[in-house]
């Protein structure tokens, strides 16, 4: 990456943001307030909206608290001529081009920010929080980089399998839990499904299988994190992803039980399977007709409205992943805030990202307001830190889904890298593989069985670190400066 060029184009941006800046919900005009952060995100909603909108309210709160801090909302701008909103990165590099960068924003690429010296090094604020300590070390450190904190979590969301316990009561066999291997859920789960029938009463078995090459190797190793990555690099050439690869394909080609496989037999030409005679009509999770689905834990809202609302009848549980050679470390993906580097009120603007994210007081203050304020949806995001009050807020609002609490205690995680691993979206997606395929071209591929991984391991690694460590290389050299 280069430094951001100051092109006419985002000069031409710069000043049309001038005329962007919002206070959002106004606050008390006699008020004194001595302190004026500016922030920005993609979650504000529409400043005309009539419908109330959570982090406007929380922003709120924060100024009821907080008398002498205002907090004025940087809006986005549409791009000129369209209903569009302009780009997260030309939306900052304007402001980071005139030096008004928001004290706070929203991070999707911390490397990014780091490199264009966008981002305030906060190590000696956080550090002495012991908040921000309490916070698991899988979640904090991926964004502290040689000991430099250069962004604060501000929500995170747990990845992993929703089991439909009454449909394997019903099938005659005991449900998979929070404590069962990989070999475990795989067994119950065949043994419950039903992909054979002719006349629409078959049960699905397994759906979503496509992030076992992520999450996987980290539990067959647990010197991995996501995507084999570890301390030296990628280690897409090891025995971990060999094994992985080969535990992926039997699953895609095994249509007994697994959805994607039977999909996959079905769209054959001349394919005797028709999908439609085989399960009932309609979506099956919504029929509560599948035993086993990958889901994100900011789907819990729609699925405990659904339960206390009568429309589900069934007892559903979320167990992460599985337990692989006695380890469990369950995928989350993390949002963060960064703190400008033009900040002149850098203890303000932790106090005030901290509210917004992972603080007691704000995540207390979050669940209140969605419980009282008419047209607010639940909270979509379990507790940052592992806090006993706050999780117990959390699951009086999600009591069907406990079994997250174990997980969130163990607080052993493998983090989603795209916002905070500088070269981690060239290496798995947009980088060069060959003259033919990206990176993730080669990767459809070696998943629908159309290459081998023996044939292009060493390749693809060599591909996948040297992707890496050019931009490992650019940012290092900008994180030694902060």
């Amino acid at each position: 990456m280069k430094k951001v060029l100051l092109t006419i184009g985002i000069i031409f941006f710069a000043l049309l943001l001038v005329a962007c800046d919002n206070t959002g919900t106004p606050s008390d005009p006699t008020t004194p307030r001595d302190i004026t952060l500016t922030y920005a995100s993609w979650n504000l909603g529409s400043p005309d909206s009539q419908d109330p909108n959570m982090e406007r309210l929380m922003i709120q709160a924060f100024m009821d608290k907080y008398p002498n801090i205002d907090v004025r909302i940087i809006e986005r701008p549409k791009i000129p001529g369209t209903n569009d909103d302009l780009g997260w990165n030309e939306f900052l590099a304007a402001r980071a081009s005139t030096q008004t960068l928001p004290d706070v924003f929203q991070a999707d690429n911390i490397p990014f920010y780091v490199i264009n010296d966008w981002a305030y090094n906060i190590t000696d604020i956080a550090m002495a929080d012991p908040e921000y300590l309490n916070v698991s070390a899988d979640i904090r450190g991926v964004a502290t980089y040689n000991g430099k904190v250069m962004a604060l979590p501000n929500a995170v969301h747990y990845a992993g399998y929703v089991v439909n316990q009454t449909l394997f009561d019903r099938q005659g066999q005991d449900a998979p839990d929070v404590n069962s291997t990989m070999t475990e859920l795989l067994n119950l789960t065949k043994s419950a499904a039903n992909h054979s029938s002719n006349n629409n009463t078959g049960v699905v078995g397994f759906e979503g299988i496509e992030h076992i090459i992520h999450w996987y190797p980290a539990q067959l190793n647990t010197d991995y994190r996501w995507f084999t990555m570890s301390d030296s690099g990628f280690n897409l050439n090891s025995n971990e992803f060999t094994t992985t690869m080969q535990l992926y394909r039997q699953l895609r080609t095994d249509p007994t039980f697994v959805l994607e496989a039977l999909y996959d037999l079905a769209g054959q030409e001349n394919s005797p399977i028709q999908i439609g005679n085989i399960f009932p009509e309609g979506d099956p999770f919504n029929n509560g007709n599948i035993l086993v689905k990958w889901f994100y834990s900011w789907d819990f809202g729609w699925m405990q409205a659904n339960i206390n609302s009568g429309q589900y009848t069934w007892d559903l549980d979320f167990i992460g992943t599985p337990v692989v050679n006695g380890n469990k470390r369950v995928p989350i993906v993390a949002d963060f805030f960064t703190i400008a580097s033009n900040t002149q009120h850098p203890e303000e603007a932790y106090l005030f990202a901290k509210w917004m994210g992972y603080g007691k007081d704000g995540y207390a203050k979050r669940v209140e307001l969605s419980q009282t304020v008419a047209g607010i949806s639940q909270v979509n995001f379990a507790p940052i830190q592992n806090d006993q009050e706050l999780l117990d807020l959390y699951f009086e609002l999600y009591p069907s889904f406990e079994s997250l609490r174990t997980i969130i205690e163990t607080g052993t995680f493998i983090v989603e890298p795209p916002k905070y691993l500088p070269g981690y979206i060239a290496a798995r997606y947009s980088g060069t593989y060959d003259a033919e395929n990206k990176m993730s071209d080669i990767l459809v591929k070696l998943m629908a069985g159309e290459v081998q991984l023996a044939d292009i391991r060493t390749q693809l690694n060599n591909r996948a670190n040297a992707l890496y460590n050019s931009a490992r290389t650019e940012f290092e050299a900008a994180l030694a400066l902060k």
